[in-house]
């Protein structure tokens, strides 16, 4: 009697171990953040068993369209439940995706979220409230990346709150990377490589092209500046329009003025212009608070290498062309072409 009583105590025991267990699994989510710059693109799981409210048909098998469906209502589900803050302020939230899938936590949701700050992320704090009052026992793994770096925790019920400090780069390091962004801003905004064509087009000599050249860059620097830094606000709407704008003014400049004798004034002007679009492409990746003048400082001269290698591949080929009697006509026609260009962009960007 007393040997099967034990044993009937160990199979209750199996049992109710195993169905706990069951439960754990059931309910486990994950979580991935991805930190670049100012933004973080988080990944959320969350098994369908757990997203009843969402199953239109009610028969348990939670599917694309009707995620589709209700867009907006999951939009406000998931901005009730789940924050980002950085110093006490709460980070604007986007929903990116959501798509059903089945992996070795079970079938459920994944939700593409993407969370934009003013400034590169150093550090932020995660509420994560999603859940819990249908499943106390929810579980989420969170997997932090940040480049080579990453770092796990365990969301649950008695742990909702996560501070994130994002370790920090190496100084070389980001300097490298914002000099390289500064070339690769200007070598593929094609605006900008438009305006520059525009304005040493009609220059006859190395000298003009230098001080158009040097005008363009002092200006644009202060406005980068001042912009960057936040000393003064721009409507970057705007700013882009002007640019496109600047482009259509050097462009019928071109067509009825023989010199550049005075060109490095007008340079001077719209330089300022371009100083603030070069100053909202900074906004879009973010700065790091502690070297913002060092990082601005690098991302000028990536600017400035990049205006080098326009002008060192372009200049000496214009120069040459002016030798022949069709350069003028030619001038004209790229000019035309130019402004076309520009006053589509001009359009569209009204």
């Amino acid at each position: 009697m007393i040997r099967r009583s034990f044993l009937l105590f160990i199979i209750l025991l199996s049992i109710g171990t195993a169905t706990t267990s069951f439960a754990d699994v059931a309910d486990l989510g994950y979580s991935k953040l991805y930190i670049q710059g100012n933004e973080i693109d988080y990944e959320l799981f969350i098994e369908q068993d757990l997203l009843g409210q969402f199953d239109t048909n009610k028969d348990d098998n939670l599917d694309n369209e009707e995620l589709a469906s209700q867009k907006d209502k999951i939009d406000s589900y998931i901005k009730n439940g789940l924050r980002i803050d950085i110093d006490s302020n709460p980070l604007k939230m986007e929903l990116l995706s959501m798509n059903v899938i089945e992996n070795s936590s079970g079938k459920g949701a994944v939700i593409g979220l993407r969370f934009t700050a003013d400034e590169e992320v150093e550090q932020f704090d995660l509420h994560y409230n999603l859940v819990f009052d249908d499943a106390p026992n929810h579980t989420s793994l969170l997997l932090v990346n940040y480049g080579e770096y990453s770092r796990q925790e365990m969301l649950a019920t008695d742990k909702r709150d996560i501070h994130i400090n994002v370790p920090r780069e190496n100084v070389g390091v980001v300097l490298w990377r914002y000099f390289v962004l500064g070339i690769e801003h200007l070598l593929t905004g094609y605006d900008h490589v438009l305006f520059l064509l525009s304005l040493i087009i009609i220059t006859s000599s190395f000298k003009e092209a230098l001080k158009i050249v040097t005008a363009f860059t002092v200006a644009h620097s202060i406005t980068l500046f001042l912009v960057a830094s936040g000393r003064i606000q721009v409507i970057s709407s705007w700013v882009e329009a002007i640019i496109a704008l600047s482009i259509c003014y050097v462009a019928v400049e071109n067509i009825f003025v023989q010199k550049a004798k005075w060109r490095w004034i007008l340079t001077a002007i719209f330089g300022l212009i371009h100083g603030m679009g070069f100053a909202g492409a900074l906004a879009e990746t973010g700065l790091p608070k502690s070297n913002l003048i060092g990082t601005l400082l690098m991302f000028n001269l990536g600017v400035e290498v990049g205006q080098l290698i326009i002008i060192c591949l372009l200049l000496p080929l214009l120069i040459w062309m002016r030798k022949f009697p069709w350069y003028r006509k030619m001038m004209i026609s790229t000019s035309c072409l130019i402004f076309v260009l520009a006053f589509y962009w001009l359009i569209q960007r009204l």
